[in-house]
């Protein structure tokens, strides 16, 4: 980070010391970011640096997965498949909290207030989730309708909004909207990803309470610590469900995994600069992780080692592969009713799952970037001229 008595210097942006992230990426910014880091050349040593536009990429690729996978639910074509009972659309998902907590954390440490931490990461969030959750109510699920000809229901979707804008779909079963997705496959749910939303708040909120609360208390050293032993506790607790009923990837059997994951992402947060990128340390961890899945113990136990492998691969700078628009939020949130509206097409009675899935990366591109542009990244744009103005309040109030 450059002192404010150095005189100011144009383009192109430097990356602050010790490779410290300047600030967080929010879900759909992406234009106005830089790479604040200094990822290693492929191949070198390094400590685990993961750069942001890597991590812009690495989300992308998870929420396609996602998209990917729920092509063989949303178009009907019959069970997923699975990697020792992992679907591709589970593994995006673990993915996607897996850099979320480490994003979070890093963030939440550099933060001055959980009011700013709060600010940073929850206006540009709810404001896509608002926005995604209106589309649906009043525009998509009208033209499902009509293409199915099904009936829509504007209390239905009210209740739909409603539940939407609390985040509660995680706790509650997700409306529907009258019967505007009459003959589709799944023909209740708009929008089958929004659950996770729930569980991706609560963690922000009980990562960012572990950093601030010990941060007021002197003991900030502690919170690797207590992260650790919540990451611990939700292993053991996963473990005892898993060997008491079995492994069945549904909603309520994902909570703990994706926990799990967001907590392992936190952690490595707190021992990035302890933490080695090489050859033996990325091979003992893919050997772990395989050894968890063929013997029936993951995914909670892989979380640790499956998280390493993805932000040693986003230490690594290869040539273009960086993304400096990061519109995997708005295809996460948009994925599943763009496929909905797909199959009101009847699209998966012409093309097998992989082409359908492919036609609905294509569709969904549009909107996502329309997301990025338009709501994400002005609301992210509110928080930061917003900040000032509330900053210079108070240091006008402190001076009375």
């Amino acid at each position: 980070m450059i002192s404010s008595s150095q005189p100011r210097v144009a383009k192109p942006a430097r990356a602050p010391r010790s490779g410290v992230l300047s600030r967080h990426p929010e879900p759909g910014e992406g234009s106005d970011l830089r790479t604040v880091s200094q990822p290693s050349e492929l191949g070198r040593t390094t400590v685990l640096d993961p750069s942001l536009h890597s991590l812009n990429l690495l989300r992308l690729l998870c929420a396609a997965a996602v998209i990917v996978s729920n092509a063989w639910w949303v178009g009907g074509y019959g069970p997923q498949p699975a990697f020792y009972g992992i679907r591709l659309g589970t593994a995006g998902m673990l993915g996607f909290f897996a850099i979320s907590g480490y994003l979070a954390t890093a963030s939440a440490r550099r933060s001055p207030s959980f009011r700013a931490f709060a600010a940073a990461h929850l206006v540009p969030l709810y404001a896509g989730l608002v926005v995604a959750a209106l589309v649906v109510a009043l525009g998509g699920a009208p033209v499902g309708a009509l293409l199915t000809g099904g009936h829509y229901d504007p209390h239905a979707a009210l209740t739909y909004l409603a539940v939407g804008l609390v985040v509660l779909n995680g706790a509650s079963s997700a409306p529907s909207i009258g019967t505007s997705l009459q003959g589709n496959a799944d023909h209740l749910d708009w929008n089958g990803i929004l659950w996770t939303l729930t569980w991706a708040v609560l963690c922000y909120v009980v990562v960012a309470s572990v950093v601030f609360l010990l941060r007021r208390r002197a003991a900030e050293r502690h919170a690797p610590v207590v992260v650790a032993l919540l990451l611990a506790a939700t292993t053991a607790v996963d473990s005892s469900q898993m060997f008491a009923s079995g492994f069945e990837p549904e909603r309520t059997a994902l909570v703990l995994p994706l926990i799990a994951f967001f907590l392992a992402g936190s952690l490595l947060a707190f021992y990035r600069d302890r933490v080695r990128v090489e050859f033996l340390p990325a091979v003992l961890a893919a050997a772990l992780s395989f050894a968890f899945l063929v013997t029936g113990l993951g995914p909670v136990l892989t979380a640790l080692p499956t998280t390493y492998l993805v932000l040693a691969a986003g230490s690594h700078r290869i040539a273009g592969t960086a993304l400096r628009r990061d519109i995997s939020y708005g295809v996460y949130l948009y994925g599943w009713p763009v496929q909905q509206l797909l199959a009101a097409l009847h699209l998966p009675a012409f093309m097998p799952p992989l082409a359908y899935a492919a036609v609905a990366l294509i569709a969904v591109w549009p909107v996502a970037f329309l997301s990025c542009i338009l709501v994400e990244q002005p609301a992210q744009r509110w928080r930061r001229h917003r900040q000032p103005r509330r900053n210079n309040r108070i240091e006008l109030a402190a001076t009375h």
